[in-house]
């Protein structure tokens, strides 16, 4: 292991309790709580090349889960308040829609945020009325089989145009057929962005949210997380998955407990 990533983990460590009480007591994700889960595809754009050879590992289905960072949602009314953006990516190896991960899944995290250092600057930067008038950044360095060191970011090809809050535009534009995102990647800072392949969302899916955990070391296409800040999110993206399932766990025991005592009663 190398030295930065075994400090990181080391923070991550001592930030995980932390975490796990937030999520606890959040009874879900401690940021990036509410969120709408869309089915959808993954077209390759790129045939030729190291870049060709990614998007052909990439290309197929995949959940995509698009949220906001700080505040929960209700009915669209606090969309104005500064915050983030996310949209996490699941790369499937089966249709089935389930929160429950495959061995060769693949999960990559982006924020509307360019870096973590930036995110406070973001909060007032971000469109938070539409999630396809934003670009989103995985930020953290990646090793890719094949192809090196790398950076990814996701970007709309076309925002929405739709009334409505944000859920509501989402869903026309993917009726539409308008809800796409692009991948692109690039080896530096100053490198060009190349395109890997487009993300069409379909439609909203039912699935439950608190057991559909994101992990950025799901690495079953090849993307590995490199680098300190990253290695940090081992431990406190476990914290935050047991915390908010023990929390909805206890919920769902205080509601069958009501229901009992008004039969009783």
């Amino acid at each position: 292991m190398r030295f930065l990533e075994a400090v990181g983990r080391a923070i991550g460590g001592v930030l995980a309790p932390f975490v796990w009480q937030g999520s606890l007591l959040r009874r879900a994700r401690l940021v990036h709580a509410d969120g709408v889960v869309y089915c959808a595809g993954v077209k390759a754009l790129a045939v030729e090349g190291d870049v060709g050879a990614l998007a052909q590992r990439l290309a197929g289905p995949a959940l995509v889960r698009l949220s906001s960072a700080l505040w929960r949602w209700r009915g669209g009314k606090r969309e104005r308040r500064p915050d983030v953006l996310g949209v996490a990516v699941r790369f499937r190896a089966s249709e089935e829609i389930t929160p429950v991960a495959s061995g060769g899944d693949q999960d990559l995290i982006f924020l509307s945020a360019r870096r973590f250092s930036l995110i406070p600057i973001a909060l007032f930067t971000t469109k938070t009325c539409d999630f396809l008038d934003n670009d989103y950044y995985a930020q953290l360095p990646f090793d890719v089989a094949d192809f090196g060191r790398a950076e990814f970011r996701l970007v709309p090809l076309r925002a929405s145009t739709m009334e409505g809050n944000r859920l509501d535009r989402l869903e026309r534009a993917a009726a539409s057929r308008l809800a796409l995102l692009r991948l692109e990647v690039r080896r530096g800072k100053r490198a060009r962005w190349m395109a890997v392949a487009d993300i069409e969302l379909y439609e909203p899916v039912d699935i439950d949210q608190n057991a559909l955990r994101f992990d950025p070391f799901r690495t079953g296409r090849g993307i590995v997380p490199r680098g300190l800040l990253q290695a940090t999110r081992l431990a406190t993206y476990a914290a935050s998955y047991f915390g908010r399932m023990l929390g909805a766990r206890g919920t769902r025991g205080r509601a069958r407990g009501t229901r009992r005592g008004g039969r009783e009663l």
